[in-house]
């Protein structure tokens, strides 16, 4: 095809980007966009920096399937900067059944759509068709858990030091990266042990790996 004879932007299709810390994931899901005519699999990142330059280069409309975790960082901190500097992109975020804390999360911070991976081969056409149209979606089965889960599901802010501390970085380090007293964290900290029924730093980090919170 000819530079003459390619689509303007505003008739191409819509490009997905898919994003996720493991490569064989995110081939996995473009596998998956290959087969659905309505849209066009763009590029995959596993990393902020690779993600940030592929958002940048992209044009028209544009729909990010983004995991639950980058390389160097986690949803709550890709999502940060995307809804910042790129305000137009459509984010799906796609999460196992173990890590639905992140899905909870996701909502939270402006995603417009959520995925189970184990439901991906029958929501993903039908998410990214209502994305097409500009409409946000939440399927009725994440709707529903998230209505009845209680009312003791960690801040975001409690989220952002959960993800630092499995990071393994330090009280001083934490405060240092967010602007706060250590003694504010501490009590962040204590906070998080009671919400996830832990009594140790090990136990906080082994449940966010897991999901479990």
């Amino acid at each position: 095809m000819t530079s003459a004879e390619k689509p303007s932007a505003a008739t191409a299709l819509p490009q997905v980007i898919v994003a996720d810390r493991q490569l064989i994931v995110c081939q996995g899901i473009g596998s998956l966009v290959t087969q659905i005519p309505e849209v066009e699999l763009g590029h995959y990142a596993t990393d902020k920096a690779s993600l940030r330059k592929h958002l940048a280069h992209a044009t028209g409309k544009t729909i990010l399937i983004l995991g639950v975790r980058l390389a160097d960082g986690d949803l709550t901190q890709v999502l940060s900067f995307v809804r910042k500097d790129y305000p137009d992109v459509m984010v799906v975020v796609v999460a196992e059944e173990t890590e639905f804390a992140f899905i909870r999360t996701a909502i939270k911070a402006g995603a417009n759509s959520v995925c189970m991976m184990g439901q991906i081969l029958t929501s993903l056409p039908r998410i990214l068709g209502k994305l097409i149209e500009g409409h946000s979606i939440v399927p009725t089965e994440v709707l529903r858990r998230l209505t009845s889960e209680n009312a003791d599901a960690l801040s975001r802010r409690e989220h952002e030091i959960l993800a630092l501390l499995g990071d393994g970085l330090t009280n001083f380090q934490i405060s240092a990266r967010l602007g706060l007293s250590e003694n504010t964290v501490k009590y962040y900290l204590k906070a998080i042990y009671q919400k996830l029924d832990v009594n140790s730093r090990g136990a906080a980090i082994a449940k966010y790996v897991a999901g479990h919170y």
